[in-house]
């Protein structure tokens, strides 16, 4: 009858719904289970995303909206690391902290083009494969000072200064990467100024967010000295300064991307600009750590994992793995060696504890071997390789 079928149809409909449901509620189930473990919640996370396409159960129709969603995901975490960047703790580590930043990154890109092409691989995979091991997740490494009870101290500072440079450092080498990919993809020599561009473009959008940065912070003491308004007081409510700094991120990330450097360089400098009122911090925090939560979810779920076929993760080169895995350890690890003088008391321990810190995983180079992958840049065994490594350590 009329009314059976359309019942029926209206079930048929619903069954996508109800997958969806039953796709995420795994996700979540998943990542709890590996956090209870101690284990990585992005492991399952990353696992389940490839079971559920492999099964074929998936919604292939819903696959690149949630990959689309876990990029604005990957954008708001972005955002946020600007937005917790402690400019005070840099500006009195820049030196020291940038040696250990750009040490790790270089070194790892220097291994990876050595022993890359004795495994077979071209060089410009090593390099990519390098500049996705240089990123270093800074929640990481807090949680390692933390642990250590180290934060506040001056190596702690340290830590986390390298950390922010590192993030930086890791962007710029996602735009060189894109620029250089886009003239090998249209068939054009990698010359001089297809790698400067992006270097140049960076320079010129870093500039402009700390003048943006500054120009802000002027602005709010010009209008507390002419209303007569005490030092904590500003002219806006949390809930306007945070949608503001959301539409600057929305346009500085498309300004980024004009001027030929990555869209991630302008999500993240627009939460360094939205630092320059302290009281954001934790404010931002409070109100979007559910929805960072699970658009991190989604991002490691779908953008990450339903990009890896699972065949080819079970008939993955063990060996690129572990070679992999050995550099990024070695380059981090050696990274704690510029720390602080060889000559200084208490060197080697700081060095291990500087190394160890640096080796976490940093979610930006989830999203290098993934752009890398889809521009042909890396093999499936190269690129199944670096997400191996970044999930578990």
């Amino acid at each position: 009858t009329g009314v059976q079928t359309l019942l029926f149809r209206s079930f048929c409909t619903m069954i996508p719904a109800f997958i969806l449901a039953v796709f995420v509620l795994s996700v979540y189930l998943g990542g709890q289970l590996c956090s209870k473990f101690q284990c990585p919640a992005l492991i399952a996370e990353i696992g389940l995303g490839m079971l559920w396409v492999a099964s074929g159960f998936f919604p292939a129709d819903h696959i690149a909206p949630l990959q689309t969603v876990g990029n604005a995901g990957l954008m708001l975490m972005v955002f946020d690391g600007g937005v917790n960047m402690d400019i005070p703790v840099l500006k009195q580590k820049i030196g020291r902290s940038t040696a250990v930043a750009l040490s790790g990154g270089w070194v790892a890109m220097l291994m990876c083009f050595a022993i890359f092409p004795l495994m077979g691989y071209g060089i410009l995979e090593g390099l990519t494969v390098g500049s996705a091991l240089a990123s270093t997740g800074i929640g990481f490494s807090l949680v390692v000072m933390k642990d250590l009870d180290l934060l506040q101290t001056p190596m702690g500072q340290l830590v986390c200064a390298a950390a922010m440079i590192d993030d930086v450092h890791s962007m710029i080498l996602l735009a060189i990467l894109n620029a250089g990919a886009q003239v090998v993809s249209s068939g054009g020599p990698v010359d001089v100024w297809s790698i400067s561009q992006p270097l140049a473009s960076s320079a010129v959008l870093f500039v402009f967010a700390i003048a943006l940065r500054m120009a802000l912070g002027k602005a709010m003491d010009m209008w507390r000295k002419q209303n007569n308004k005490s030092e904590g007081e500003v002219p806006f409510t949390t809930a306007q300064y945070v949608v503001g700094s959301v539409f600057l991120a929305w346009c500085m990330a498309n300004l980024a991307d004009y001027i030929g450097t990555t869209y991630l360089l302008g999500c993240f400098l627009s939460g360094v600009v939205a630092s320059q009122w302290q009281p954001v911090q934790a404010k931002w925090t409070k109100m979007s750590t559910t929805s960072l939560q699970w658009l991190t979810r989604i991002f490691f779920s779908c953008t990450v994992g339903m990009a890896v076929p699972l065949e080819a993760m079970i008939a993955k080169d063990w060996g690129v793995v572990v070679v992999i895995t050995i550099i990024a350890v070695v380059c981090k690890m050696q990274a704690g060696l510029m720390s602080s003088s060889p000559f200084q008391k208490g060197y080697a321990v700081q060095s291990l504890q500087v190394g160890c810190a640096m080796v976490g995983r940093g979610e930006l180079g989830f999203m290098q071997m993934l752009k890398a992958y889809e521009l042909g840049l890396v093999s499936m065994n190269s690129y199944i390789g670096t997400i191996d490594r970044k999930s578990v350590v």
